[in-house]
């Protein structure tokens, strides 16, 4: 019974550090678009500006870099979610309130970045159809549609932060994982935090985020017991 129960704890340990890997490669693929694609292809430049100018909106739908980001997102937050509960199961026995509170970090997190790609591939094929349709309306649906992933897109960001503020929390005084590591947890929190003062200000998470995920996910990977 105890080494069916172990086995299953492995296994869950290594989706876990799988899930964190996958994470890694959507990020990179985000920073790819953030940092070349899209100001230099399809000339979102200012971010604070540029993703409210419907044109440059409605011109840049179905190209690589927003096809890819829906995709992308859609990934990152199953992951998510997955590497949550694996962490959360890794936690219970010594921190069991704070395990609870990273699992629902995680699938609030996961559940931002789901809802993020689902407004970036079928919303937006769905708001396609009703501007064909309804052409006097054109702009006022892309606001709509903009609007939206603006505000699943926080929440995303959001749960991402307060994960890894838990995470940070929990290696700080559980010793699970090296201890600069937990300080660099909270280097991500900050623009979890941020995101709902200025959504601008959630962006950073981009720049630390892979980071993070990398660490976690070779670190899940040695709590597999042989």
């Amino acid at each position: 019974m105890q080494q069916a129960s172990q086995q299953g704890l492995n296994a869950l340990y290594k989706a876990s550090s799988a899930a964190a890997f996958l994470i890694v490669a959507g990020m990179c693929i985000h920073l790819f678009n953030a940092g070349y694609y899209e100001p230099q292809v399809l000339g979102f430049v200012d971010k604070a500006k540029d993703y409210g100018d419907m044109a440059k909106i409605e011109n840049a739908i179905g190209s690589w870099a927003f096809t890819s980001s829906g995709i992308t997102h859609m990934v990152v937050g199953v992951a998510l979610a997955v590497l949550g509960l694996g962490l959360s199961r890794l936690a219970e026995h010594t921190h069991p309130i704070a395990a609870q509170f990273i699992l629902l970090a995680a699938v609030t997190g996961g559940l931002g970045f789901l809802l993020t790609g689902i407004s970036d591939i079928p919303a937006t094929k769905y708001g396609q159809l009703l501007r064909e349709l309804n052409p006097d309306y054109n702009t006022n649906i892309l606001l709509m549609t903009t609007m939206i992933r603006g505000l699943v897109n926080t929440l995303a960001i959001f749960g991402l932060g307060m994960l890894a503020a838990l995470t940070g929390y929990y290696t700080l005084s559980s010793h699970a994982f090296p201890k600069w590591y937990g300080y660099f947890c909270f280097l991500l929190a900050f623009p979890g935090v941020m995101c709902l003062v200025n959504p601008v200000m959630g962006f950073s998470y981009l720049a630390i985020a892979p980071v993070w995920a990398l660490a976690l996910g070779l670190f899940m990977r040695k709590k597999v017991i042989v």
